[in-house]
Order: C-alpha cells, then sequence, then structure tokens
C-alpha cells in the first residue's frame, strides 16, 4: 500500500504544469494546442522564430518537463532525461521506450518524431507510420498543452536537423 501510495503521489506531481492556461480542445487540423498571446514566452516563440535546442531548453524542457521528477534524469518517473546537456541525446535518434518501433526525434521529419505526437501536435493518424493516442496522455501528462508556438519552435529545431546548440 505505501508503495502506490509513493507511486501515485510521484504521478500526481508530474501533473504540476508551468504553461499558462490554454485550451486542450483539438482543433480542425488534429493539433492539441492553441496560440497563447497572455504568454510572453509563446509570443517570443513566434515573433523570434526561435529553432535552437538552447531556447527550447530554456523555454519548454525546463519548465514545462524536467520539474518534479518527471523528466529529471532517465530514472525519474518518464524516463527520459531532458536536463540541460542532456536533452539532444536523450531525444535524437533516440528510441521510444513506450513505443519501442518510433524514435523520439527524427532530423528534419516532424511526422515521424514521437516527441511531436506525444506533445500532440498532430492528430496519431497522420503521424509516420500513423498511429494511435499515447496509452499514458499527451504531455505534459493531466495538464493542458503546450501553446501552438513552442510546438512550431520544436518542429523547427527538427527541420533544421535537431542540432546540438
Amino acid at each position: 500500500m505505501i508503495r502506490f501510495v509513493l507511486v501515485a503521489s510521484l504521478l500526481i506531481g508530474c501533473r504540476t504544469s508551468l504553461e499558462t492556461a490554454a485550451d486542450a480542445s483539438v482543433g480542425s487540423n488534429g493539433r492539441g494546442c492553441t496560440d497563447d498571446l497572455n504568454s510572453s514566452v509563446c509570443v517570443a516563440a513566434k515573433t523570434m522564430n526561435v529553432s535552437d535546442l538552447g531556447w527550447i531548453q530554456t523555454n519548454i524542457f525546463t519548465p514545462s518537463c524536467i520539474f518534479m521528477g518527471c523528466h529529471s534524469s532517465a530514472a525519474d518517473v518518464g524516463k527520459l532525461d531532458l536536463t540541460p546537456g542532456k536533452s539532444h541525446d536523450a531525444l535524437v535518434g533516440a528510441t521510444s521506450q513506450l513505443e519501442t518501433t518510433r524514435k523520439l526525434v527524427v532530423p528534419m521529419d516532424v511526422q515521424a518524431s514521437y516527441l511531436m505526437l506525444m506533445l500532440h501536435d498532430f492528430d496519431p493518424k497522420t503521424a509516420s507510420p500513423p498511429g494511435t493516442a499515447p496509452g499514458i496522455g499527451y504531455m505534459p501528462l493531466g495538464f493542458g498543452p503546450l501553446c501552438c508556438q513552442k510546438l512550431d519552435a520544436v518542429e523547427r529545431w527538427i527541420m533544421a536537423g535537431a542540432p546540438a546548440n
């Protein structure tokens, strides 16, 4: 019973999002995001047209993924280390532990990058190859999606070849 409570509390802890509230409905394009004009980071992602891992690390992974032990080491609940200096190698060309037939990030191929499916950047049916919604839920787990501007920044990084810059 104690183990169950401990695991449950860890999972609940991973459900804290620092993202500003966004409409969680799925748009007609299959994306689970909306543009957020109230978040300075979301606005900056679009106006600065960012596409580098350093910006993504600072403004997406660190505040939305590594807090509360979700993705702060490979031993955490999420089994994926998205900390600075480790996120690139943990993502690019790495096999997903949830879908072992998929790579988390495939440089220059957003639709084949399982990370983007997990972030609900597109309808899973349009993935390459087509897939289904993740059984555990979309990331960040238990919260509204990242704003479309942040997802666009990650897309641009992937399309630029997912460099370790």
